[in-house]
């Protein structure tokens, strides 16, 4: 079929969880010396951004074409930093029409020198951490993610029933003092979801697609926060696992772990 009679994929309205308030930002801001005004499209800049990472992307008004992916951006929050820059909140909410119809959404907190940097730098991030999960779920082999799943008949063996997989995102970790651990597990691409499987074991006996936002961290004092979303909605049974998880790790100073996972029923191989 000609590909100008394919129908495009479009985004539902934001969900009811989503705080997003439109696309287009337009601030104002002052100092000792001027006063000027900053104003930022957040569709032309998210396509803009995957287009300068190789994914091809579309501005299509108020949302982002990328393949058979709607992708809505919208502006949470600006903020001007003490000394000089600002720190922006964007969600991005993807819908595909068998993997996500419904549309899940995540933050993006990032910092820039003004607004335009600031969120580019917020989506650069999604693409690198978050849109990878989503791209892997359509595959029957995943190429930038890894797969947890099980094989018919050993079901008693997992929480995870045999149709359906967990798709682990590329994991991120910032360490103060990199050392060579001490012996032991350390940390891998199932750690932060495995330390907290308990509680997604509703998520995990559902048959719908869902999005884990899984982040700890531990200062340099020892003092501990957790955070986790599941299609963007806090979970804090599971931010208390995380919380639990980052006690077992060797003091490296200032240390957090991130992740991006997916749940989903297993595709049927093509063919």
């Amino acid at each position: 079929m000609v590909s100008w009679f394919r129908k495009r994929p479009h985004p539902p309205k934001p969900a009811a969880e989503n705080p997003g308030r439109g696309h287009i930002v337009r601030v104002g801001f002052s100092n000792a010396r001027k006063s000027w005004e900053e104003d930022e499209d957040l569709a032309a800049s998210l396509a803009a951004t995957l287009n300068s990472l190789g994914h091809p992307a579309t501005a299509r008004k108020d949302w982002v074409e990328l393949g058979e992916f709607a992708l809505l951006p919208q502006v949470v929050a600006v903020e001007p930093r003490d000394s000089s820059g600002v720190n922006t909140v964007s969600t991005i909410q993807i819908t595909h029409g068998s993997l996500v119809p419904g549309g899940v959404f995540e933050y993006q907190h990032s910092t820039g020198n003004d607004i335009r940097e600031s969120f580019a730098a917020g989506f650069k991030s999604w693409a690198e951490v978050d849109l990878p999960v989503f791209q892997d779920a359509l595959r029957e082999t995943a190429k930038d993610c890894m797969y947890m799943e099980m094989s018919p008949g050993r079901e008693a063996n997992s929480v995870l029933t045999a149709d359906r997989r967990v798709v682990l995102g590329p994991p991120l970790q910032m360490v103060q003092h990199p050392a060579a651990p001490t012996g032991g597990h350390d940390f891998c691409p199932c750690c932060l979801f495995t330390q907290s499987i308990e509680a997604f074991d509703d998520l995990l006996k559902d048959r719908a697609f869902h999005a884990i936002r899984l982040f700890v961290l531990r200062d340099a004092q020892g003092e501990i926060e957790a955070d986790c979303r599941v299609d963007g909605v806090d979970r804090p049974s599971a931010a208390a696992a995380l919380v639990k998880y980052a006690k077992t790790w060797p003091d490296r100073g200032f240390e957090y772990r991130k992740q991006y996972v997916g749940i989903q029923t297993r595709p049927v191989p093509a063919g």
